[in-house]
């Protein structure tokens, strides 16, 4: 199947320009800002609320325990539900879902200052509370990229350059997040921290109402989608390529979850307990793929996306295996750095050729289902790594690691070439 220049069945693109007046490599449109601004809004609280959450509960209990539920809370509904949302999706469509999310987390996250402030939270509430946080959250990212999708032409270098946007703004906000939480925390205190998540929320949803047309995202295209709570996951299994990039898409969560774990265990191995050298390993991997996510935006429109996935693919997994080999910390800090940074500029191609390869309407169930196999692939590979770190030791570790990532690499490099030889992959 090759990739055409516009999803059948969608609308065609006049020249010069995108559906919504957008030129191919100009400016985005207000409304297309607007979607990368409230995206920014919701991940900048929310990644507060990650530590001010935790926090509040050590503060009241003391109890690192209950502080890990409340963590595990938010994050157990993307499991359970996570199919759920490409429904969702659906029904609403992808502006309203977006909307709906927002403006009803606002008040759920406003819940938990205003019970402490009455002294009504106990760590029950904040469970339900928290849980019902996660599950709102569940269609927000498949939603954004579907909304993103029908706001641009649909060529794969115009949806990667969107699907770079969109992960420079996770990871960025992953990055500043937690940071900015804990130097307000000391300064206003932990309610007040979770007051701005609530103020986040709204403004996004608030924003996505004025500033994006009530036609753009609506529920009419995605009903001519697949039907079925499987939908997504049976059309991924159904297409060559997409079965292998999601293989891979697995792996790569092993591998990231494993290489995150090993990082301390790493430095208090090989450099004496030294603290700092992990400190610095693991910012290695957020300050990477916020660089990557940069340079992804720049490259996307200029650089074929198979030909930037192809060379991205190698500097994820080649640095890699300079952890086996007894180096300084500063060369090990780089190749973690270069490997995190290649996989953004791996990501934003690949999601680019992925969505210009949907029919029309399968975007919500497929993104949805996407979204979900990769947030799965994380848990399993926390569980994994530990216990693969405690029975066979940080060499045989750092050996999984890299071989993962080179099988990761090599098996979407050949698919990537395959999709070049049968198609126009833009």
């Amino acid at each position: 199947m090759t990739i055409a220049a516009t999803r059948p069945g969608a609308a065609p693109v006049p020249p010069g320009g995108a559906p919504n007046g957008t030129p191919p490599g100009g400016r985005p449109s207000r409304a297309l800002t607007a979607v990368y601004v409230a995206g920014a809004a919701t991940a900048l609280g929310t990644q507060m609320t990650m530590l001010a959450l935790p926090w509040l509960v050590l503060e009241t209990t003391g109890s690192a325990t209950r502080a890990g539920l409340v963590f595990a809370a938010q994050v157990l509904p993307m499991a359970l539900l996570g199919f759920v949302g490409g429904e969702v999706i659906q029904r609403l469509g992808a502006r309203r879902t977006m909307v709906v999310s927002d403006l009803a987390r606002a008040p759920v996250v406003a819940l938990i200052p205003l019970l402490q402030t009455l002294g009504a939270l106990n760590l029950a509430v904040l469970v339900v509370i928290v849980a019902a946080l996660g599950a709102l959250a569940v269609p927000y990212h498949a939603a954004q990229r579907v909304l993103a999708m029908e706001l641009l032409s649909p060529h794969a270098r115009s949806l990667a350059r969107a699907n770079s946007a969109l992960e420079g703004v996770q990871q960025g906000s992953a990055f500043v997040g937690p940071a900015l939480a804990g130097a307000l925390i000391p300064l206003v205190g932990t309610t007040t921290v979770v007051w701005l998540d609530a103020a986040t929320f709204a403004f996004s949803g608030l924003l996505l109402l004025r500033r994006v047309p009530a036609g753009c995202g609506g529920a009419g295209r995605s009903a001519a989608g697949p039907r079925g709570l499987w939908a997504g996951v049976r059309h991924l299994c159904g297409d060559w390529f997409l079965s292998r990039a999601m293989l891979s898409t697995v792996v790569f969560g092993l591998m990231l979850r494993t290489l995150m774990i090993t990082m301390p265990v790493l430095a208090f191995v090989r450099f004496e307990g030294d603290a700092r050298v992990g400190g610095l390993l693991i910012a290695a991997l957020g300050a990477g793929g916020l660089v990557g996510s940069v340079t992804a935006y720049v490259l996307a429109e200029r650089v074929a996306p198979v030909r930037l996935a192809c060379t991205a693919l190698v500097g994820v997994a080649l640095p890699l295996w300079t952890l086996l080999v007894p180096v300084p910390a500063g060369v090990l800090v780089v190749a973690v750095g270069l490997s995190s940074a290649a996989a953004p500029l791996a990501n934003a191609p690949l999601m680019g050729l992925l969505s210009a390869r949907l029919p029309d309407g399968f975007g919500p169930k497929v993104l949805q289902a996407v979204v979900t196999i990769s947030t799965l692939a994380g848990p399993l590979g926390f569980l994994a790594a530990g216990a693969v770190l405690d029975r066979a030791g940080i060499a045989a570790t750092l050996w999984g690691v890299a071989a993962l990532a080179t099988f990761g690499s090599g098996n979407l490099i050949l698919a990537l070439r395959r999709l070049q030889a049968t198609g126009d992959p833009d």
